[in-house]
């Protein structure tokens, strides 16, 4: 099958070369980004184009018969001009699908606009994990009207879909929340266990133990019941900005969208509050290494990352920072041209490894969870660093493990 994919996304990527993978001519329209971080997503690309069953182009292939839009979800713009250039090329056996996560009520503006056979398919892969997510759903979201389109798509996604029937069919609009609604309970559960973190630290308990007996509720379960120093990225944002607006419009005066975000504003900078208490509120001329920029592991995405926040803190209590991330990139340094003074930027200092960075650091914040990170030579540590702190972002280690090499140990409600 012939198949037009709109976007220069991961999400974009991840779907021309899975589609190539199983035997369909993709043509991605967009600019493909090899720089990127994605686990297998650069071999993948690279073994299609190879193949010839992936091309790249500014143009769309008048002959394809599927077209997917999975763009940028804030170009709203862009998915209608692709509508509009996709009305010239409508044929008996076109059909439109709607991957990207468009402000609610977009798809059917763009499917109105193509004048063709749509449907909505949100795309629910996490970044770090978007092929395996592709190639293994957990359910196949169908959101259309149109027969033919839901049959079109179930034989392009079938080797996707063989060990048990995961499509789930829907209206449109009921596929677009439940993709909203989707990032709004993970994001909701995050926020949660992060206040019942703080809770915990009152009472001198410890979250870790009360997160195994709730995840042993079968009805609530284990996923995304990690305290933390906040998520990041863009799409838990500014889906949870979007769905609460949908909520006031619809009549609601709920603010529980917008406590989490709160919530998840104040706890990017729990690991600063814990250490400029920790030295009696004077962090001037202390040295502190970071482990992990990325908002998230397997990723190079510092967009939103809590370590962003607690870079500017740390620099405006007059520290002296050492950072190491094993994917760090230009993302960064334009961060940094853009976010800071040169005085602070001086500052700053790239490690090329994760123990150079903790080379006579009064401290060490662990902000993203890496898998290096989670089993450290304790031994390096404690001959780096000038003064033996660890702050624990991620809860990664066992407090008396850590206290038995002489550190001083934080947690996130521990």
């Amino acid at each position: 099958m012939k198949i037009n994919v709109f976007g220069s996304e991961i999400s974009s990527l991840v779907c021309a070369g899975c589609l190539a993978e199983t035997g369909n001519f993709v043509t991605l329209i967009g600019t493909p980004d090899l720089a990127r971080t994605e686990p297998g997503l650069v071999k993948l690309l690279k073994a299609q184009v190879a193949a010839e069953r992936l091309t790249y182009s500014d143009t769309l292939d008048a002959d394809a018969k599927v077209h997917i839009i999975a763009s940028n979800p804030d170009e709203c713009s862009k998915g209608k001009e692709y509508a509009r250039l996709l009305a010239n090329y409508v044929t008996p056996k076109s059909c439109l699908i709607i991957r990207s996560n468009f402000s609610l009520g977009t798809p059917r503006q763009i499917g109105e606009l193509a004048k063709m056979p749509w449907l909505v398919n949100p795309d629910f892969a996490s970044e770090g994990q978007a092929i395996s997510g592709f190639l293994r759903p957990d359910r196949l979201v169908i959101g259309s009207e149109n027969e033919y389109a839901i049959d079109l798509f179930k034989r392009l996604f079938a080797p996707f879909n063989r060990n048990r029937d995961v499509t789930i069919l829907m209206s449109p609009e009921s596929a677009e929340l439940t993709k909203y609604a989707t990032n709004a309970m993970l994001a909701t559960r995050i926020s949660l266990m992060n206040d019942l973190a703080q809770a915990a630290e009152y009472l001198n308990a410890d979250i870790e133990e009360v997160r195994q007996g709730l995840g042993a509720d079968s009805r609530i379960g284990f996923s995304y019941l990690y305290p933390g120093i906040g998520f990041g990225g863009t799409h838990f944002e500014r889906d949870l900005s979007r769905a609460q607006t949908l909520i006031q419009s619809a009549g609601s005066h709920s603010s529980l969208l917008q406590s989490v975000l709160d919530i998840n504003k104040e706890q990017k900078e729990v690991l600063f509050r814990k250490l400029w208490q920790h030295f009696d509120c004077d962090l001037e001329g202390k040295t502190v290494a970071l482990w992990g920029i990325s908002y998230k592991p397997n990723s190079n995405s510092i967009e939103n990352a809590p370590s962003l926040v607690l870079i500017k803190a740390f620099l405006a209590q007059g520290c002296t920072l050492k950072v190491f991330d094993p994917k760090l990139d230009d993302n960064f340094s334009q961060w940094m041209q853009t976010e800071l003074t040169a005085e602070q930027r001086a500052r700053i200092h790239i490690s090329p490894d994760m123990y150079a960075a903790t080379e006579q650091a009064d401290a060490l914040c662990v902000v993203t969870e890496w898998k290096q990170f989670w089993l450290p030579d304790m031994n390096l540590l404690s001959a780096n660093m000038r003064t033996k702190i660890i702050l624990d972002g991620r809860n990664l280690y066992q407090k008396p493990w850590v206290k038995s090499y002489g550190f001083d140990y934080y947690g996130i409600g521990r």
